[in-house]
């Protein structure tokens, strides 16, 4: 029963293209889909879409940056993790530090090395090292030689687009909250209202309360004129999460979280004030 997992689809990159999609959007093989819903509603939402869901337990990264030591240690606990870091003094260190990691001395791009690691058996195979060229040639030979999935740390976000085309796994820019966004998959404030940015899209998502008395509280969400560019995805009620529908309606009490592209803020906004 898909009432027990409700989820919202809040963008859509198509080749370098975003779209806030509405109820008449049709998807197209090759669209990469941006999903909200409950962390413990993801399988569920896997199943649904047809795909294999797997456990991820064998996780190799390139790189003993501050990034990635974090990470192994985040991740030694629950899951097989090998780090692989080409300085041998920087390696021997973090080998002290980290006793229930492997660490392997060696270069990361060195496409003998990632065969014989069995390369295509790792599940996530995560690339931090401090060279975004490294990172992104590690992430292409992975890639090639059939790792499950890539993740890529660049810090020049006009590698984006090259990579999505390249299709070589999810791209994590310096401008996100990078450890917590790769174990789980951001903010700044602008008067009453806080803004996340995903580098990835060309999406926002804007934290809002409504005014007592404003449009947003005197009809069901899909009764309201908003914007083609935004979509209501999360309503926070009294401290309980909800995914918006369009029967939803909300108060002044209430706190939601609006996906939109830079151009739609102002008239989103102005729904929220009476």
């Amino acid at each position: 029963n898909t009432e027990d997992y409700k989820f919202g689809v809040i963008a859509v990159l198509r080749n370098t293209e975003t779209t806030v999609p509405w109820s008449d959007f049709q998807f197209q093989e090759g669209d990469i889909v941006y999903f909200v819903l409950r962390t413990e509603h993801v399988h569920h939402l896997i199943t649904l879409l047809g795909k294999a869901s797997e456990y991820s337990n064998r996780v190799m990264i390139i790189g003993g940056s501050k990034i990635g030591r974090s990470l192994a240690e985040n991740l030694q606990d629950e899951m097989n993790v090998r780090l692989v870091e080409s300085n041998r003094e920087k390696a021997e260190h973090i080998a002290n530090h980290l006793e229930n990691i492997m660490v392997i001395n060696a270069d990361g791009t060195d496409m003998e090395f990632l065969q014989s690691e069995n390369v295509h058996e790792i599940d996530n195979f995560i690339t931090v090292t401090e060279n975004e060229q490294t990172n992104i040639l590690a992430g292409l030979l992975a890639h090639h030689f059939g790792v499950k999935q890539s993740i890529i740390h660049v810090s020049n976000t006009e590698f984006l687009p090259i990579i999505q085309e390249l299709g070589i796994g999810p791209i994590i820019s310096k401008n996100m909250s990078t450890v917590n966004t790769i174990l789980r998959k951001i903010r700044s404030d602008i008067s009453d209202t806080s803004v996340f940015t995903f580098d990835e899209i060309d999406v926002d998502v804007i934290e809002l309360q409504p005014d007592p008395g404003s449009r947003v509280t005197k009809m069901e969400l899909s009764e309201l004129s908003f914007p083609k560019e935004s979509i209501v995805g999360v309503i926070n009620h009294h401290g309980h999460l909800s995914i918006a529908r369009g029967s939803s309606r909300l108060t002044a009490e209430d706190t939601v979280l609006v996906f939109a592209k830079n151009n739609a803020f102002n008239a989103v906004r102005k729904l929220f004030r009476a």
